[in-house]
């Protein structure tokens, strides 16, 4: 189904509504008060028990982090920006069991940063060289790992670079925040910001935008507040869909 301003807004203001029910941060917030106001990252730290569901809480004891994030996410931030078709490694703080990026969804492979907190971050580099040599791989990472992790794993085909401000045109580029994962894609051949809008609702706030997550359960989030630099929500003119504008 293509794009529909009205759907979308609709599919966000249902989440918004099965938060206030089901969600004990949300829950507690309304009784504040403050409802559906938007939400500063910061309040969400340590927190993880209130963001899911009361039907389905969040056991620290028998669980990792929720923070993770969701392979669906990333797989749809490779398609969006143009660099689908191939395996997909992965720049992270921290190692996660994924080998697909969903049932149906690439080869995946994480690697660990430099920066992580690691004997020997390329301990677990195996898998990931074991992509780049068997074929096409893209390799999503922050712009200061992408020299150091690619001397580690070998030269990919296509770097998609994961930004947390908006950075230089001109590059295969996905916007990603720490709570939020990946929520937009920036395709040379557009030039433009483009939203995941299946998976994300945007909407423009005061210093930033305000983030829904229309897919994501555990954790729930509603009008989580960033701030990548693009506060205007437009339309394409060539491709009809949401994007980011400064």
């Amino acid at each position: 189904m293509g794009y529909s301003q009205l759907a979308w807004e609709r599919a966000a203001a249902a989440v918004a509504a099965r938060a206030l029910r089901e969600v004990p941060f949300y829950r507690e917030r309304h009784a504040r008060g403050r409802g559906l106001a938007p939400v500063p990252t910061e309040e969400l730290e340590g927190r993880l028990w209130a963001l899911c569901p009361l039907s389905r809480p969040y056991r620290a004891m028998t669980e990792p982090t929720l923070w993770t994030g969701d392979p669906a996410d990333l797989a749809a931030a490779v398609r969006g920006c143009g660099a689908g078709g191939g395996a997909v490694v992965e720049v992270r703080s921290a190692v996660v069991p994924w080998d697909r990026l969903g049932p149906l969804g690439p080869r995946y492979a994480p690697v660990l940063s430099p920066t992580a907190t690691a004997v020997d971050v390329s301990a677990s580099d195996g898998p990931a060289r074991a992509l780049v040599a068997g074929g096409r791989t893209v390799l999503v990472s922050a712009p200061e790992d992408v020299d150091a992790v690619q001397g580690r794993i070998g030269a990919v085909t296509v770097v998609v670079r994961r930004l947390a401000k908006v950075g230089e045109p001109g590059c295969l580029a996905v916007l990603h925040d720490r709570h939020l994962g990946y929520f937009a894609t920036r395709p040379t051949s557009c030039g433009q910001w483009h939203l995941l809008w299946r998976r994300f609702h945007v909407a423009p706030g005061d210093g930033g935008v305000l983030v829904t997550a229309l897919k994501r359960r555990r954790p729930t989030l509603v009008r989580v507040a960033v701030d990548v630099g693009l506060r205007q929500v437009a339309e394409c003119s060539v491709h009809g869909t949401p994007v980011l504008q400064a």
